[in-house]
């Protein structure tokens, strides 16, 4: 079996990451049992992706007491937390040699594929865990000059205190436990932040970000800026405009941020927040119709946006713009 690097023992290969296949949307985290994908961990989730947060990615959230696994390979990238009271260990097999680490409170997990034998986990307490899973094909379009190199050589084992992992996860279970409400772009935002991180932090020997030197044409550029207006209230996704283009969605993105300055989410966030404000000049429209056409996915988080980045609730912004009326009376 492959293993990312042989030198260092894996510290924390005890949780099990799966992930979607394409376009086999997998309802839970899996791993590969006698060649055979299932289900990882036997407890019911506190929340998962359902849908993915981007392509290659998927994210779970569980609570797990003692458990035993059997033995079994975990073919993705993982990127998790984990939170226990008490005291956690997890004891495996690997490499001809029996480990025992401790679980650790707010400790962030970086995980490589790997084989893991005689898995079990004993607790005081429940500990929590939450887990992005990544398809190593994500990793490998990312790097430049990795189209020769193993999918799955790119990062190496890790665990620690790790705020920005930590600051990114959180935030992406955030967005999905809350169905989304910023729309995908926010989501694959965080996604690919997540995994440049990796690449950039956590690689094995020096592997380099991709580039996408020159920017989008002045064409492309131009279609692009014409079909998010045009499509505005829809729930874009980067996939989606990157189409247009002709270039994948991690080149799209930072081509389209070359050109403009800004990220793609933040880029849309400012045209929903401008054609808001248009529609906010019509007295009679409805809050929640506004919220529609602009693009949110609710009043009460077109509201909660709008008040944010405006210092001003929408409704007093229209009660702001709402023309005044002067009468003169002669003497």
């Amino acid at each position: 079996m492959l293993s990312p690097n042989r030198d260092e023992p894996e510290q924390f290969s005890g949780i099990v990451i799966g992930c979607p296949r394409g376009s086999e949307m997998a309802d839970r985290l899996e791993m590969v049992v006698d060649g055979r994908r299932q289900t990882a961990l036997p407890t019911t989730p506190d929340f998962t992706s359902r849908t993915a947060p981007s392509d290659g990615f998927f994210i779970e959230g569980t609570r797990l007491s003692s458990l035993q696994l059997p033995d079994h390979w975990i073919p993705f990238y993982g990127v998790g937390l984990q939170f226990v009271q008490g005291i956690g260990k997890r004891f495996f097999y690997q490499d001809g040699r029996h480990h025992s680490h401790l679980i650790r409170n707010g400790d962030s997990l970086v995980i490589a594929p790997q084989e893991l034998r005689q898995y079990r986990l004993e607790t005081e307490a429940r500990c929590k865990f939450v887990l992005v899973s990544i398809e190593p094909v994500v990793l490998q379009g990312m790097v430049a000059g990795c189209s020769s190199r193993n999918p799955f050589e790119v990062t190496r084992t890790w665990e620690g205190q790790d705020p920005m992992l930590r600051d990114v996860v959180l935030k992406l279970q955030a967005e999905v436990t809350a169905g989304y409400p910023a729309g995908p772009l926010l989501a694959e935002s965080l996604c690919t932040n997540l995994a440049e991180q990796l690449i950039q932090r956590y690689s094995i020997g020096r592997p380099r970000l991709d580039q996408y030197k020159g920017g989008l044409s002045g064409a492309q550029l131009r279609r692009v800026l014409e079909y998010i207006d045009e499509f505005l209230n829809l729930d874009l996704t980067g996939n989606r405009i990157a189409g247009i283009t002709g270039l994948s969605k991690y080149h799209f993105g930072k081509a389209f941020r070359q050109s403009t300055g800004v990220t793609l989410h933040g880029y849309v966030l400012s045209r929903r927040m401008r054609r808001a404000q248009q529609l906010l000049a019509k007295p009679d429209l409805p809050l929640a119709a506004i919220a529609d056409a602009a693009g949110f996915s609710s009043q009460s988080h077109f509201t909660s946006v709008f008040s944010t980045r405006m210092g001003i609730s929408p409704g007093s912004y229209r009660q702001m713009r709402r023309p005044v009326s002067v009468s003169f009376h002669g003497s």
